[in-house]
């Protein structure tokens, strides 16, 4: 499974009317703005910051649905529900496969966009 979905990618592109330029502006963004999340993310568990746990985890799951990042989506969504219902030794458990989900989409969209982050 594609860690983007492709339908995702094209709605994306023909709202922009084909314009490439905007979809990697988007991806570039997207890398930027998630790098500095899951620092927060990782910040947040070593220093048992749940409610800013909580806050980083929906931004990234918000973050992912828009390029259509699945799978990293779904990891975030079950995460954040977990928070919330205070199941934090749960919802730590999801915090690995975030971390593998989210650089299996950093490496797709670097590979297949040619899209970089600015740091």
């Amino acid at each position: 499974m594609n860690p983007i979905n492709n339908e995702t990618i094209n709605t994306i592109l023909d709202l922009a009317d084909g314009d490439s330029d905007i979809l990697c502006d988007l991806l570039k963004s997207f890398l930027n703005d998630t790098k500095e999340l899951l620092d927060g993310i990782k910040y947040s568990v070593i220093n048992l910051n749940w409610e800013k746990l909580e806050f980083n985890v929906h931004t990234l799951k918000g973050l992912s649905a828009t390029i259509g990042a699945v799978p990293l989506f779904e990891v975030c969504k079950q995460l954040n529900e977990d928070l919330k219902k205070g199941e934090i030794k749960k919802a730590i458990s999801l915090v690995n496969s975030l971390n593998v989900k989210y650089i299996e989409v950093v490496d797709y969209i670097k590979s297949n966009y040619q899209v970089e982050d600015e740091t």
